[in-house]
């Protein structure tokens, strides 16, 4: 099950009680029911993403604020990331921030992969979110990475283009771009924030190494504890989402990669009332709504992992009860 940390999901809480709504009231009114039982009142140390985004749909809505999650993503302090934050907030340059929230997103929120990529003279952080993330989700998550970084570097420091995977209309495009203070895309492949290389080497004025080196030993200890208490389906999904195609993606290669047997596997997953081939499935679909229209059909076919472009064909329809070139003539621009 995917998850976020308390205090993340908590300053959401925070942030709807400084816009007069009652925090009982909204986790009542999303049936939230995950309070620890030992600690009356206390939320448990990690939220689902099912009542992650139950909450933000229901701020959305109730607050008739489409942008809700770009609203919520401004409040970011570097508290709400927990241990992350302060790890991030105690380091020298971006090159060492960015190396921490690759190595420790998941204490904050096990939702998504973040991926980093220099080409000369540009930069690019990408994020991967869970196919269950919904639009409020990714646009909290991306505007707080940029608000963090100008809390730390310089307010007025802008990335050269914002690119979103969801399609906002012009009117919000406007809003995005004025905050962000630069281009923004939408309906593209990817969710990813692009700036200049030289942003890189700039100081943080919070830069402070002796800290630093103590929260990562921290960020470690924590991590190593998070991982051993992940569901095997948490770690399948993780393998299959590192990888960069799905190609020759099967049980016995990912069994091996978890240094366990294929029966093993598939026992514990059904245990957790999954499969592998559902897992694989999952993905491939996450994928797939990332590379159609950007990709001919037979190159999809191969970075999804099917054997041949008839099998990818079949699966599509079962998926969604129509052919990928009737999508591509009829649905991709809906």
């Amino acid at each position: 099950m995917s998850t976020i940390a308390d205090h993340y999901f908590s300053s959401c809480l925070d942030y709807l009680e400084s816009l007069g709504l009652n925090s009982q009231h909204v986790l009542s009114a999303i049936n939230f029911k995950e309070y620890s039982n030992t600690q009356a009142h206390q939320l448990a140390p990690r939220i689902s993403l099912t009542s992650y985004n139950a909450l933000l749909d229901y701020a959305q809505q109730t607050l008739n604020e489409p942008l809700f999650g770009f609203k919520l993503g401004q409040q970011i302090r570097t508290a709400d990331y927990g241990v992350l934050g302060y790890l991030i907030e105690s380091s020298n340059n971006l090159t060492s921030a960015i190396s921490a929230l690759l190595n420790y997103d998941r204490l904050v929120a096990d939702i998504g992969k973040a991926e980093f990529e220099q080409k000369g003279d540009i930069a690019i952080i990408r994020w991967l979110p869970n196919e269950s993330c919904n639009e409020q989700v990714i646009l909290r998550n991306m505007t707080a990475w940029v608000g963090v970084i100008r809390q730390l570097l310089n307010s007025q420091l802008s990335p050269s283009a914002v690119y979103f995977t969801k399609l906002w209309v012009e009117s919000e495009c406007k809003i995005l771009e004025s905050w962000f203070n630069c281009p923004v895309e939408t309906h593209t492949q990817y969710n990813q924030i692009v700036f200049p290389s030289s942003y890189l080497t700039l100081s943080f004025k919070t830069d402070n190494t002796q800290i630093n080196i103590v929260l990562k030993e921290v960020s470690e200890q924590q991590l190593s504890r998070f991982k051993s208490q992940q569901l095997l389906t948490e770690k399948v999904n993780h393998l299959l989402m590192a990888k960069i195609d799905l190609d020759d993606c099967n049980l016995i290669r990912t069994a091996n990669a978890l240094n366990m047997t294929p029966r093993t596997v598939q026992r514990h997953l059904k245990q957790e009332q999954t499969s592998f081939a559902h897992l694989l499935e999952s993905e491939r679909k996450r994928r797939l709504l990332l590379y159609i229209g950007k990709y001919p059909l037979s190159t999809i076919a191969i970075k999804l992992g099917f054997n041949d472009q008839s099998s990818f064909n079949r699966a599509f329809k079962r998926w969604y009860g129509y052919s990928p070139l009737y999508y591509l003539k009829h649905k991709l621009k809906l």
